[in-house]
């Protein structure tokens, strides 16, 4: 009777192409499971489709899709985006993985999580990554070290333009570029879509709606005609941009016969990057109120009965990882704080639960933050306000009942709790490791740290930005490297001097390297902005090879500076440092 029954199972298995049961894990072959696409935007918020009431916008492509998935009408992501790609990616709320910010080494995700990516990998799935990363520049943070086999994209918050400029690989090397950089995400993710063994994980992570305003005339014209702000019009174009290429990239997967056998998650990683429509919710990118948090959201199984309905329960993106594994027979590992969403696609009801954003910085406090359930809304800022809303009568947030209501007392205390548990300060902004990387590390300028009169060219040192003013005091990157070894360094920089500029690159153990840059006048690099931009402008950047430093075992800091500093400006400034082992 079991042969009969493990037989039956099979054919069903191979004939609907996925798994809802984890003790068939092992006995159900590879190809049977379904290839799996998650496609994730960066900064569009939940009003930004039509589908959602936003009559200022034309999201045909990805309405379809939702409607056509199980859709989750509230479903929460982190208010910024590195920490929801780190839950994404590992079930648990963004803290536990040390990825608590969008820059300076404080958006990488410990390498001793396992990601969605290394478990699929293990699973017999061929993994790759297409666009947005941003958990970690350097090995073994890096992509390519994290479960995805092939990756073409950027490892920072942002991308510096979106028409040119270098990509990178799985090894980290570059690739340069021309074109629409949404277009070339979507044909390389289908490219390896198309060639790849089934069963595929792919994950799509495109850039837009994110700054800078770039895109191109069709879109941008189309959305101007509707009497927007140049803001507005340059946002709504860019998310088109993507509707579109969702559109060409689902017909592709079609008519490659590959459609029917591919699970599809949608989301994206935010609120909105603006004050825009919102469907009435209160808050913005980077605030834990509902407009910050709350994202669309849809799930589509081949040949499941769910795809089409709305799900009204909470659910997150610390369910994605169970969800996904769940799906296809995969056991779920215990210690995540996210659960699978199955029982709501099979009709059934998943334990009552809270769900908690937490606010992004330098450090986590736990404050701000939120939580909710299906029906309140906590919120508490880092001053020690409390707030409480009934999401059911007040989804806008409009009156706060904290005062009143005997529920937000027992909230408060659940929420110092949880936030007390999940801080983990040890994994925060972790030493760049000069030993994991395949070939050559780049000390980004962003990832390291001004001393003294040294300072970024922006206010805090985002994505892309750089050191100006070096001097005596220059800068430094934590480093460690696990037994010693040389490195050959070249530095990427601008020096507008009469002279060649003399500089040291020591570490704290003594050894040093001593040279001299000749002067380069660099130019800023010509950019297609639709309006002013908040980021550093790129620049065609003077590179130099200077020598070959010994870098000692174990942890110190790699400094840059110049001997000596006459007047306010050296006009030095640096971009990054590469180090290519010579040695070891």
């Amino acid at each position: 009777m079991r042969t009969v029954l493990n037989c039956f199972l099979l054919l069903f298995l191979c004939a609907t192409g996925w798994s809802q049961n984890p003790a068939l894990a092992t006995t159900v072959p590879a190809q049977t499971k379904p290839n799996i696409l998650f496609i994730l935007t960066d900064d569009q918020g939940i009003g930004d489709l039509t589908l959602h009431g936003n009559d200022s916008i034309r999201t045909p492509h990805t309405d379809a899709l939702l409607q056509r998935s199980a859709r989750f009408e509230r479903f929460y992501v982190s208010p910024v985006c590195a920490p929801t790609r780190a839950s994404f990616l590992s079930g648990m709320y963004h803290p536990r993985t040390g990825a608590i910010f969008v820059t300076r080494r404080r958006e990488t995700m410990d390498d001793g999580i396992t990601t969605l990516a290394e478990y699929l990998r293990d699973a017999g799935y061929r993994t790759g990554l297409f666009g947005k990363w941003h958990n970690g520049a350097t090995f073994p943070y890096h992509p390519g070290g994290q479960g995805f086999e092939e990756f073409l994209g950027f490892t920072l918050g942002h991308f510096n333009d979106y028409f040119r400029g270098e990509l990178r690989n799985e090894r980290d090397e570059a690739v340069p570029f021309r074109g629409d950089l949404t277009q070339v995400l979507t044909d390389s993710a289908l490219h390896f879509m198309q060639s790849s063994p089934e069963p595929f994980f792919c994950m799509l992570a495109y850039q837009a709606p994110h700054t800078p305003v770039q895109v191109a005339d069709t879109y941008w014209d189309r959305a101007k005609a509707r009497g927007l702000t140049d803001y507005n019009t340059g946002i709504y174009a860019m998310v088109e941009s993507i509707d579109t290429r969702i559109g060409e990239l689902l017909e592709q997967l079609r008519k490659a016969g590959k459609i029917d056998n591919t699970l599809i998650v949608f989301s994206t990683d935010n609120g909105p990057n603006g004050d825009r429509y919102r469907m009435g919710l209160k808050g913005t990118k980077g605030q834990v109120d509902e407009g910050g948090v709350r994202v669309p959201f849809g799930l589509r199984i081949p040949g499941h009965l769910a795809n089409g309905q709305v799900i009204a329960t909470p659910a997150a993106h610390i369910d994605l990882l169970p969800t996904l594994l769940d799906a296809i027979g995969e056991l779920v590992p215990p210690g995540l704080d996210g659960q699978s969403l199955l029982p709501l696609l099979r009709g059934d009801t998943i334990p009552r639960r809270y769900i908690y954003a937490f606010g992004q910085g330098d450090e986590f406090t736990g404050y701000p933050g939120s939580m909710r359930d299906r029906h309140y809304l906590y919120v508490t800022s880092d001053s020690g306000r409390h707030e409480l809303y009934d999401l059911q009568r007040d989804p806008g947030q409009q009156r706060d009942i904290y005062g009143t209501s005997p529920v937000g007392d027992a909230m408060a205390r659940e929420y110092r709790r949880i936030a007390a548990t999940v801080g983990r300060p040890d994994l925060v902004a972790p030493p760049i490791d000069l030993t994991a990387a395949p070939d050559t590390v780049r000390l980004l300028a962003h990832e390291g740290e001004p001393v003294g009169r040294t300072h970024f060219q922006d206010t805090y040192g985002w994505a892309n930005d750089f050191f100006v003013d070096v001097g005596i005091d220059g800068a430094y990157w934590p480093v460690t490297e696990s037994v010693g070894g040389e490195y050959e360094i070249v530095v990427r920089y601008h020096l507008d001097a009469p002279a060649p500029q003399a500089i040291t690159v020591t570490t704290d153990a003594g050894t040093k390297l001593q040279a001299a840059l000749p002067p380069a006048l660099t130019r800023q690099l010509p950019v297609a902005d639709r309006v002013p931009r908040k980021e550093v402008y790129p620049r065609a950047w003077a590179r130099a090879a200077i020598g070959t430093l010994r870098v000692p075992a174990g942890a110190t800091r790699l400094s840059i500076a110049t001997p000596a500093q006459a007047g306010e400006e050296t006009g030095l400034w640096i971009k990054e440092l590469q180090l290519r082992p010579t040695a070891r």
